[in-house]
């Protein structure tokens, strides 16, 4: 008789004469001794043990062995030989047999993507990552150390705008497989060093600023719903546009804006979350995520009209956690509404984000705020604010008497 320890408990092997019995192998598996007779008769052995591959350290292990135990002993009552060779074959641990190929692009992109997934902001995710694994699942069956040509191709045929971009995130990912050796070489970087950049302007150096009475303008328009169709059709958009106008942020910023970041009582907004709508372009419903474009987080003082717009909105929920605009959809403002005021009102069209840069350049040129307090404001450097804000007309006609 063979005793076993399990969770501090003891289990007692029995061994009945003529019949199996459960064993602990010297490597802690357990097994089944076949009775001698058999062993003899049927296995031509003097000692016949059959392996269960179970490691003898649970009791979940230790009940399956009991299972295993009873199954083959019923076997043997029955002396149904075929059925216990088969029994013993179906233990044995199953030989995947591999088919070697060469791995694939689309294959080595999913590992990339996993393995570099924690480190990606969620916009970069939802954006970029996305559109190009939908390129990459498109193109045709391509093998890694094969000749790139077939890729660079396709990419050039179909998405000849975002061909560079793809280009460069499909080299990224062989520079990371050469790196594990999944890879041999990459030719993508000498490729792409000779395709020609897609010069686009910078937001935050784009500025074409609205004057102060285009500005209320266009806040008036949508706010009296001048120029909609339909009723109703601008006006949901007015809280959003003069908020834009009265705070400076980015559109991002004010779409991830909730009312707990919002202290009425002491008139400051506390942007630390940014909504970040799709980096490739296209419609989504975009994606909160913590921190904003060049920082953390600031605080923007609220003004007294904003600070009325604000109380009148805020009587609409008692959500702390709710988004301030997250009624507002700004692809489809963009396209329509803001479009057509500006139309209207026969003001030459600039990107919503010049409600930002008018901003600036107002507390600039017409406040008694000091550049590094309006900088702190609006999360920006005064060295950016003296080149892209300030009046170039502002001469000094007199030096003060200091």
């Amino acid at each position: 008789m063979k005793l076993l320890t399990l969770d501090d408990k003891m289990f007692e092997l029995k061994a009945r004469r003529g019949e199996a019995n459960l064993f602990v192998t010297g490597d802690k598996t357990y097994a089944v001794n076949i009775p001698v007779g058999i062993s003899k008769t049927i296995y031509s052995k003097n000692r016949k043990r059959i392996a269960l591959c179970l490691a003898a350290d649970s009791r979940e292990n230790h009940i399956k062995a009991m299972q295993h135990l009873e199954v083959i002993q019923k076997l043997i009552a029955a002396e149904d030989w075929s059925g216990l060779f088969s029994y013993e074959d179906g233990l044995k641990p199953k030989v995947v047999e591999v088919s070697f190929t060469r791995p694939r692009l689309a294959n080595l992109w999913d590992s990339y993507c996993k393995a570099k997934q924690d480190g990606w902001e969620v916009s970069y995710l939802a954006g970029d990552i996305k559109a190009a694994s939908k390129v990459i699942q498109a193109l045709p069956d391509i093998f890694l150390n094969d000749n790139l040509e077939p890729i660079i191709n396709y990419v050039l045929e179909f998405y000849p705008k975002q061909a560079k971009r793809y280009l460069k995130q499909i080299s990224a990912c062989l520079s990371w497989g050469k790196k594990r050796g999944l890879v041999s070489s990459n030719a993508l970087p000498d490729f792409i060093s000779t395709m020609s950049s897609r010069r686009t302007k910078d937001e935050d150096s784009d500025i074409k600023a609205f004057t102060i009475s285009e500005r209320d303008a266009i806040i008036k328009a949508f706010r009296e719903g001048t120029f909609e169709r339909f009723k109703g059709s601008h006006l949901q958009y007015a809280d959003y546009v003069e908020f834009l106008f009265l705070t400076g942020c980015r559109t991002s910023e004010a779409l991830g804006v909730k009312w707990n970041h919002i202290d009425l009582e002491r008139k400051v907004i506390l942007f630390q979350e940014a909504k970040v709508m799709a980096t490739n372009g296209r419609k989504t419903d975009g994606v909160q995520k913590r921190g904003l474009k060049t920082q953390k987080k600031r605080i923007t003082p609220i003004g007294d009209r904003l600070f009325k717009m604000l109380v009148e909105r805020k009587k609409q929920t008692n959500n702390l956690e709710e988004n301030v605009f997250a009624d507002i959809d700004h692809h489809s403002f963009r396209a329509a509404p803001y479009k057509k005021v500006l139309e209207s009102l026969d003001i030459d069209y600039r990107k919503p984000y010049q409600t930002r840069h008018t901003y600036i350049t107002i507390l600039a040129n017409y406040s008694d705020l000091k550049l590094h307090q309006i900088a702190k404001i609006c999360g920006t450097s005064t060295a950016v604010i003296e080149r892209h804000y300030l009046s170039t007309n502002c001469d000094i006609a007199k030096m003060p008497d200091i």
